[in-house]
């Protein structure tokens, strides 16, 4: 039988032997074989490293049971562990049954410090809260709160790195292609269906609902508004690159897809209100004209802008549905 006491010293022999006799006979080969496992690198062992890679544990049980067995031998080897340089609470963090209203992460520390809003006071086995909880456990050290883990998730966030370069090319990325889907505008402008021989497709909400002249130009004024709080949002958020680099890569992607269903499907005029037909373009100059006229103005009515033939695939619709998520999000 493995001695608890001098862990420290043992081989892997005495390691598999241990795992044996807490149950985990299972994970001898993967311990001990693969990864040579000894007593030094046993009692360092955390639950982190029982779940991250190389060891991958997947079954939750297991994992929490070896982390208490793992805990109990730490305990009864504290003196060994100090001479490695490790301290209890470097390795496991324990859950303490404090009750509903005070049940919270803690770990083994023998500093006499508390990083947190709760004081604690260790003596004995006893530990005193500043609200008044108590809680019993088998060791005299001192017991802290541990906010380690979300502090340093905080400080992660805060240090995002902007990565001004994606940002970059992002936006590059979505000015290409709305050039490439003016190009394709003006393409489909070339095969519009005549409407004398593909009259507008039938609508049973539209076609009993009177038409609203200035409807059109107010969802694109909705969408300048809009477009102008994100500009607001971006100046002042501290992401500001992150969250323009993810606006330009979803927007160009989007009407990356419109381009493709512009080009396979072209609608009927979806209305006898529109004055849209095919049209033919003299040379390649005259389309470039065109291509650059839609583009500068953003195929909006409102810079001065029409253009037919692009109803398979809302433009407005994705504009305005996307700076609303952006701003709202």
């Amino acid at each position: 039988m493995a001695s608890e006491h001098g862990a420290s010293t043992w081989s892997c022999k005495q390691v598999a032997q241990w795992l044996q006799e807490q149950g985990f006979g299972n994970y001898v080969e993967l311990l001990c074989t693969q990864h040579r496992l000894d007593g030094p690198s046993l009692l360092a062992l955390t639950e982190a490293d029982l779940r991250g890679p190389p060891l991958g544990l997947t079954v939750l049980g297991d994992i929490k049971r070896l982390a208490i067995s793992l805990r109990q031998l730490q305990r009864q080897n504290q003196s060994q562990l100090e001479e490695l340089g490790l301290q209890p609470g470097d390795s496991l963090i324990a859950r303490l049954p404090l009750g509903p209203s005070v049940a919270t992460e803690w770990s083994w520390d023998r500093s006499e410090r508390c990083y947190n809003e709760h004081d604690c006071y260790g003596n004995g086995t006893e530990l005193r809260l500043r609200n008044g909880a108590r809680s019993e456990y088998g060791s005299g050290e001192q017991l802290c709160h541990k906010h380690s883990i979300g502090r340093s998730r905080q400080h992660l966030a805060g240090r995002l790195d902007p990565e001004v370069w994606k940002t970059v090319i992002s936006v590059v990325y979505v000015f290409l292609v709305f050039g490439l889907t003016s190009f394709v505008m003006v393409i489909v402008h070339e095969r519009v269906p005549d409407m004398r021989t593909y009259p507008p497709l039938p609508d049973i909400f539209l076609d009993s609902v009177p038409r609203i002249p200035w409807a059109f130009a107010m969802a694109e004024a909705c969408g300048l508004i809009l477009c102008y709080m994100l500009m607001l949002i971006l100046l002042l958020h501290k992401h500001r690159s992150i969250l323009l680099r993810r606006l330009c890569s979803l927007m160009g992607t989007v009407f990356l897809l419109r381009c493709c269903t512009m080009f396979v499907t072209s609608l009927s005029v979806p209305g006898q209100h529109l004055k849209c037909s095919s049209k033919t373009y003299g040379d390649s100059w005259e389309k470039i004209q065109r291509t650059l006229t839609i583009w500068v103005g953003f195929g909006m009515t409102l810079a001065g802008v029409q253009t037919c033939g692009d109803y398979m695939f809302s433009g407005h619709t994705v504009v305005i549905t996307m700076l609303n998520f952006f701003v709202t999000e």
